[in-house]
């Protein structure tokens, strides 16, 4: 499959057809078979701009119904993924993973420099976004921004802005600056309630996640206590990008104090936590902390181990705080 999908994405084609290898006369296992297209098929398209169908054969309902049941399942982690959410004033950041163009905000964030994210979004949003778009680009292919009506996406708004990362973090980090900076006033302009960002650059650009990602959500956080703007901004993460949604999990829920106030999104309940006060904060961004020996922390710590494990162990060596947000809302 991947060769077929990047053999296609190198000739322009935008869609690719596969039928259910090995569930004919080679009698492979349905259920393996479709579970791994599926899979697959998912991945791919992470990277790459083009939509993939499978064609099952109108006799072989039992293969039909299991490729149904993969792609079901899938659609189902995405739902069931929580959403971090912090207050910003009368603002309020959410971080999530899922697909940015599926997203029910006012406004939808895409980068013109980033090939795979801008088809991704003008495919999904049909044809008159692609030629709304071309026109644009045509007449100003040097504009800051492109704004587009949303076609078939769950918004008002489409905004396209020029964005290219950079070497020299000094200059990247304040492209990323300036580009929140634009996108705020135009949601301003348009009198918008919500946005939905991308994660720019964390992608094929390789630029580093934690410059990207702090610099965003720091400028997104001045830019809501600067303006009071009660305006709901979300991160939208892919699915397979784990460190990038934990990095932005991170960076959503420690305030300059070290402390955060958060929601569990998507629960039966909203819970409001305070991270432990024994928690450091760290320029470093480190999670792992050795306890000293003559702290409260690692007393009680070790009393507790001691009478869980008594007859187990003939010492304690040392004692870590490991400090994740994320893995702490869990």
């Amino acid at each position: 499959m991947a060769d077929a999908i990047e053999k296609a994405v190198s000739e322009n084609y935008q869609s690719i057809a596969f039928p259910a290898i090995g569930c004919g006369k080679f009698d492979c296992s349905i259920s393996f078979v479709a579970q791994a297209m599926v899979e697959k098929a998912h991945r791919l398209l992470a990277v790459h701009p083009i939509s993939v169908s499978f064609i099952i054969q109108p006799e072989r309902t039992d293969i039909y119904d299991e490729f149904q049941k993969r792609i079901s399942l899938l659609k189902q982690q995405y739902s069931e993924m929580k959403t971090v959410s912090a207050k910003i004033g009368k603002g309020t950041i959410e971080v999530e993973m899922g697909d940015i163009t599926t997203q029910k905000v006012d406004a939808i964030i895409g980068s013109s420099s980033s090939q795979i994210l801008k088809d991704t979004i003008i495919r999904t949003a049909g044809k008159e976004v692609k030629t709304a778009y071309d026109n644009e680009y045509k007449s100003n292919p040097k504009s800051t921004l492109i704004s587009t009506l949303p076609g078939r996406l769950a918004c008002k708004r489409i905004f396209f802005l020029q964005w290219k990362p950079d070497k020299d973090e000094a200059v990247l980090r304040q492209s990323i600056i300036d580009f929140v900076w634009t996108v705020i006033q135009n949601v301003i302009s348009h009198d918008y309630t919500s946005i939905a960002f991308p994660a720019i650059g964390c992608g094929k650009h390789g630029c580093s996640v934690d410059i990207v990602v702090k610099t965003m959500v720091k400028e997104i956080k001045n830019q809501l206590s600067m303006r009071n703007l009660p305006l709901k901004v979300k991160f939208v993460v892919q699915l397979e990008q784990q460190n990038v949604y934990d990095e932005f999990c991170k960076q959503v829920l420690i305030t300059s104090a070290g402390k955060a106030t958060f929601f569990l999104i998507n629960a039966a309940t909203s819970i409001d936590y305070t991270l432990p006060i024994t928690w450091e904060s760290s320029a470093e961004n480190k999670i792992r902390f050795v306890l000293p020996n003559t702290k409260d922390e690692y007393t009680s710590v070790s009393t507790d181990f001691d009478k869980a494990m008594r007859g187990k162990h003939t010492q304690i060596i040392q004692i870590e705080r490991i400090q994740n947000e994320r893995w702490y809302l869990q």
